[in-house]
């Protein structure tokens, strides 16, 4: 009996020395500090997305002490991308800058996307806005309706990406308007300001603060949020209804959001969803949100997941009706 109680006394020291560590539980396993966890933006340097997620891997390493780092890996609308963290281990140190595009982007038969992928957090909301370049002739998106009513086909109306939602809602308008447009996909926002500031590309649909940072170049004529931008500079933007086409419906914004491959640790992505928590409420990030004019829509976990699911629903309805849907 005596061997009994030492044998059981042993198991239970060595289990006080080496606890399990349990699905769902923290770890000392993750961060490893000798690593980075790199935040993959499937979009090139310079666009919104890209400017957004810089700005949010700094407070995501200053509230943790992580390397947090942000690689472009761009194609194919964000779906090259999104396809290499999947390609990759399902350990949370690569991250992927989701949102729209990566929902875009799977639907289209791009990417396994968010099919593959488990939920961290979303961050905010970012309003498209038609703009084309200052020196143009037209004054409102009447105009440039007008003007391409006349001449189909002759007006280029560039987009970031057909796996993207300014893609989506090119297209939108295009079959809104009996397809007037020449509906031009570029790879990512920094390309597509470039098109038109160049002289490339008549018309964009931009993210907001992507006009923001080129506003002394740009003329912006129309909003597709229903809500104007809650920016000084751009409030007095009409949105659709107010341009005399309250009946066109398509995607308002650009979403986004963090995720990281199925079959990561829930640890892992607990530990993810609170540091982007803290980074997502520091004063400093609060303050970029509003100096750009973002739309704040955090949510975590299972919450995100919830939120996302009508994200989904919405734009099934767009690309089916645009015959974009090609997944299976």
């Amino acid at each position: 009996m005596k061997k009994i109680t030492r044998l059981l006394v042993i198991l239970l020291l060595v289990s006080m020395a080496f606890p399990v560590i349990t699905k769902g539980a923290s770890s000392d396993l993750y961060p490893d500090p000798e690593k980075n966890i790199v935040i993959v933006v499937p979009h090139a340097p310079g666009g919104s997305t890209d400017l957004i997620l810089r700005a949010f891997a700094e407070e995501m390493k200053k509230a943790s002490g992580a390397n947090f780092i942000v690689t472009n890996i761009t194609g194919a609308g964000s779906a090259t991308g999104t396809n290499e963290v999947l390609s990759n281990e399902a350990d949370g140190y690569m991250v992927l800058a989701a949102g729209t595009h990566t929902t875009a982007a799977t639907m289209q038969g791009l990417t396994p996307g968010y099919k593959e992928l488990e939920y961290v957090a979303a961050l905010n909301w970012d309003p498209f806005i038609i703009a084309v370049h200052s020196d143009r002739p037209w004054n409102t998106f009447s105009d440039v309706i007008e003007d391409a009513k006349s001449r189909p086909g002759k007006i280029s109306l560039g987009n970031a990406g057909m796996g993207g939602a300014t893609g989506v809602a090119s297209v939108g308008l295009n079959l809104a308007f009996d397809k007037i447009f020449n509906v031009t996909p570029f790879n990512g926002g920094a390309e597509l300001i470039a098109a038109v500031l160049g002289g490339h590309c008549d018309v964009g649909i931009f993210s907001q603060s992507e006009v923001v940072a080129n506003y002394d170049s740009f003329k912006p004529l129309a909003i597709l949020t229903e809500e104007h931008s809650s920016l000084d500079i751009l409030s007095s933007v009409p949105n659709l209804a107010e341009c005399g086409y309250p009946d066109i419906k398509v995607p308002g914004g650009s979403f986004r959001s963090l995720m990281v491959k199925k079959g990561t640790p829930d640890y892992v992505i607990e530990w993810l969803a609170d540091v982007a928590e803290k980074a997502f409420f520091s004063e400093s990030f609060q303050d970029f949100m509003k100096r750009n004019g973002q739309i704040p829509a955090f949510r975590k976990l299972d919450e995100f997941r919830a939120y996302d699911a009508g994200i989904i629903a919405d734009y099934e309805v767009i690309l089916k009706e645009a015959d974009l849907y090609k997944m299976q």
